[in-house]
């Protein structure tokens, strides 16, 4: 069999992240760049939730659903927030979607590797503290990107979404004590620059 499955990830490059906005700083806006630092995030969340918290998630698994996490979007492109929980019907049908064109992705696969990437790529199959755990990240990461553009260059155009973002991740830090642990250790060094990051201690 000759499969299709790298251009599924590959394409993701060619996707646009907040494409109905007008950006003005060059960061988390294509795909790839942005399923990269959800992976960084969640794998970050999840080992704090197991070496502070007790917990035992697979951070491993956990960092490659971050990969994954956005599969579909790679062919049916970034859908705001807004349009996609915008009403039960609008996000049931985006939901149905999304949840064909994964199992579309996953068998562009050899049959021999489909069941081990159905687990990762079709998110009905993820289970629910792994789906907790991503989520918290791409909230994390996006609410990153708002910060930035309103924060480095005053963008009005993504106030309301900093707003938003800001609530579901204090929701997410009130529900996982990981987040608000990585909140209070690493989102202040976002940012550093160079000179920064290389000063000693």
């Amino acid at each position: 069999m000759k499969s299709n499955f790298l251009a599924w990830i590959y394409r993701q490059r060619f996707i646009k992240r907040w494409n109905r906005m007008d950006n003005s700083v060059q960061t988390d806006v294509d795909l790839h760049s942005h399923c990269l630092n959800v992976s960084v995030v969640a794998h970050l969340l999840a080992e704090i939730d197991n070496r502070r918290f007790g917990r035992s998630h697979n951070a491993e698994r956990i960092a490659l659903l971050g990969i994954y996490h956005e599969c579909a979007e790679g062919v049916s492109g970034d859908l705001p927030s807004p349009i996609k929980y915008a009403s039960p019907t609008i996000t049931r049908e985006i939901k149905q979607m999304e949840d064909e064109i994964e199992r579309t992705c996953a068998r562009s696969l050899p049959m021999f590797l489909q069941p081990v990437f159905d687990n990762y790529i079709i998110q009905k199959n993820v289970d629910a503290d792994a789906k907790r755990i991503i989520k918290a990240a791409d909230d994390i990461v996006a609410w990153f990107k708002c910060k930035e553009e309103v924060e480095k260059s005053g963008n009005i155009d993504f106030t309301d979404a900093l707003i938003n973002l800001e609530e579901k991740v204090n929701e997410h830090s009130s529900n996982l004590p990981c987040v608000q642990w990585f909140l209070d250790n690493f989102e202040s060094g976002y940012t550093k620059t160079i000179d920064k990051l290389m000063q000693p201690g």
